[in-house]
C-alpha cells in the first residue's frame, strides 16, 4: 500500500553502494523501518542528505502487510535543522534526543501526540537562543507521560519519597535506583510542577535530575540500556 506520511528520521544505516535501512517515526504509520536507493544527485527521489537524524520529512511509503522492511520511495525535507553542527550544546542535546528515541519508541501503531512533541522539540532546539539547555530533560518527562509511565507529583511532609517503581511520593524511602532520598524527592518534585524550559538548575541538580530520569527509564522500559550519547552531553553541559 502506497502512502504519503511525515516522518522524522531516527537512524540510516548503509546496505550497499545506494541502499540504506532507514528507522523512521512517522505520523501516520508509528515506527517504520525501510529500505531505500538513496543518492546524492539533485534527481534523486531519496537523497542522501535527507536521511540524516531528527530530519523532518514528507515522504512516500511502501506499506507492505505482515511484513517487518517496507519501501521508502521518495523524501522531501520540510524543516531544515542546519544549526545543531553550528552548536556543541544543541548538537549534544540532538544527540541524545535521538537515541533516546531509538531505544524507547517500539511500537509500529501511530502516535501522533509524541510525533507532534517530537517534531515541536526539535523546531524549538533549531530555533531558540537560549532556554533550551533543560530541553532533553523536558522531553523524557514529557515522554514518560506519552509512554505510559508519567510519574505523579503528590509529594507533601506526609510523603516525601519518591518511588520511582510506582511513580509516587510514599511515606518510606526506597534505596536508588528504586527510589529517590529526601533531597532528590524535593528537587524532583519542583520540576514535576515547574516547566523543565522555564525553571533554573544548577548543573550538578541537571545531572542529578538527569539520573534520576535515565534510572527511571531503566525501570520502566524494558531492555533500556545506556545511552552512548550520555558521556558528550554531561560533559557539554558540565
Amino acid at each position: 500500500m502506497r502512502v504519503s506520511d511525515r516522518a522524522i528520521v531516527l537512524q540510516a544505516i548503509r546496505h550497499g553502494d545506494r541502499k540504506y535501512i532507514v528507522k523512521l517515526f512517522t505520523e501516520k504509520n508509528g515506527l517504520v523501518t525501510a529500505l531505500a536507493n538513496a543518492g546524492k544527485s539533485p534527481g534523486a527521489k531519496v537523497r542522501t542528505a535527507t536521511l540524516l537524524p531528527l530530519t523532518l520529512l514528507n515522504c512516500e511509503l511502501v506499506i507492505k502487510q505482515n511484513k517487518e522492511l517496507h519501501q521508502l520511495n521518495e523524501t522531501s525535507c520540510y524543516f531544515i535543522s542546519s544549526a545543531f553542527g553550528d552548536a556543541i550544546a544543541k548538537l549534544s542535546i540532538a544527540q541524545f534526543l535521538n537515541e533516546l528515541l531509538i531505544k524507547t519508541i517500539r511500537e509500529q501503531s501511530p502516535n501522533e501526540a509524541l510525533f507532534n512533541l517530537t517534531e515541536t522539540c526539535i523546531r524549538f532546539l533549531h530555533d531558540a537562543e537560549a532556554n533550551f539547555i533543560n530541553l532533553h530533560l523536558y522531553f523524557m518527562l514529557e515522554l514518560c507521560r506519552h509512554l505510559g509511565f508519567e510519574p505523579q507529583n503528590n509529594f507533601s511532609s506526609a510523603r516525601p519519597y519518591f518511588d520511582c517503581r510506582e511513580g509516587i511520593f510514599t511515606d518510606y524511602p526506597l534505596s536508588f535506583p528504586l527510589g529517590l532520598n529526601k533531597e532528590e524527592s524535593q528537587l524532583f518534585s519542583h520540576c514535576l510542577s515547574n516547566s523543565l524550559l522555564q525553571i533554573k538548575l544548577s548543573n550538578a541538580q541537571r545531572r542529578q535530575l538527569l539520573d534520576i530520569l535515565l534510572a527511571y527509564f531503566k525501570l520502566h522500559v524494558s531492555g533500556f540500556q545506556e545511552l552512548k550519547s550520555l558521556e558528550v552531553l554531561q560533559l557539554v553541559m558540565g
